[in-house]
């Protein structure tokens, strides 16, 4: 009797050590499968670009023209002043490089996001500055522009020249464009880098960011501006603003040419509109009122045609 009960005694400790062993077994961790590496697509190297190229000037009168050539890829370029001193072929330093046209830090440069693009056929940023012993001085605006047989002026594929001042934003600045090989023209008051880029927004888009930029510079040169003058330049402004917004466009473009015209009339003793190389708190106001006018007159134009 006794064996019978130690036997069942060391059968139950033989079940206790068993369902505890168990017990611990069920506890340890499951060991997870390591994933095999997974091995990253190499990207390719940056595509190697020519070096900047200078683009030499010569000067007839008060204008300074030059050309310029990169493996094919090429324009004329012109620009044009109203009234120069100290324009002599050695006044402005210009470069033409050939750009990658899909690096993101340039794009970022541009407006509207994925609407604005560097042609392909046409991937070339032209920098346009004043030599460290620049003289040159101007009053008024100049006129810039670009003839290249690269791109041809299609209607489905809107380009503008864009321009930039120190490394910043690129605005448009285009105020004509020209027929068979492409010519773009634009204006400004001071220089700086100029594209020519593919824009497809939407033209009313472009417009009103072209009435808020004049009315911008407009304010923050409030001080600089005789009081008189300011209240005129604001109420055409204005009403150029509310007839494009009523669809009279023609009567827009009228009030923006009024207002560059009363710009022009006024510059000098009533807007600051002088520039000098090397100068940089010298802003010629009236230069870049006048320049936002003809751009914006571009822009309601290219509305109107289609």
């Amino acid at each position: 009797m006794q064996r019978v009960f130690l036997r069942s005694i060391l059968a139950a400790s033989a079940l206790l050590a068993l369902g505890s062993a168990t017990l611990a077994f069920a506890q340890l961790p499951i060991p997870t499968p390591t994933p095999p590496p997974i091995t990253l697509p190499t990207p390719p190297p940056p595509p190697l670009l020519p070096d900047p190229v200078p683009v030499t000037l010569s000067i007839s009168g008060n204008e300074a023209v030059g050309s310029f050539d990169i493996g094919g890829i090429g324009a004329d370029l012109r620009i044009a002043f109203e009234h120069v001193v100290g324009l002599t072929s050695s006044a402005l330093d210009v470069t033409a490089t050939i750009v990658n046209p899909v690096d993101p830090a340039l794009l970022g440069r541009l407006p509207g996001v994925g609407l604005v693009g560097i042609p392909v056929g046409y991937p070339v940023v032209v920098r346009i500055s004043p030599s460290a012993s620049s003289a040159l001085s101007f009053a008024g605006v100049y006129h810039v522009s670009f003839h290249t047989h690269n791109l041809q002026l299609d209607p489905n594929v809107p380009f503008s020249l864009f321009k930039s001042s120190d490394g910043g934003p690129f605005k448009d600045i285009t105020k004509s464009e020209g027929r068979g090989s492409y010519r773009d023209d634009g204006s400004g008051g001071d220089f700086s880098e100029f594209l020519i880029a593919i824009d497809l927004r939407p033209i009313d888009s472009v417009i009103v960011g072209k009435f808020d930029d004049v009315q911008s510079l407009l304010n923050n040169s409030a001080d600089t501006i005789s009081p008189d003058v300011l209240t005129v330049l604001q109420a055409h402004l204005s009403s150029a603003r509310t007839l494009y917004q009523s669809g009279a466009i023609r009567e827009a473009i009228a009030a923006m040419t009024f207002f560059s015209r009363y710009v022009k009339v006024h510059g000098g003793e009533d807007i600051p509109d002088v520039w000098r190389a090397n100068c940089s708190p010298l802003i010629n106001v009236a230069g870049l009122l006048r320049s936002g006018a003809e751009t914006l007159r571009f822009s309601l134009d290219r509305k109107l045609s289609h």
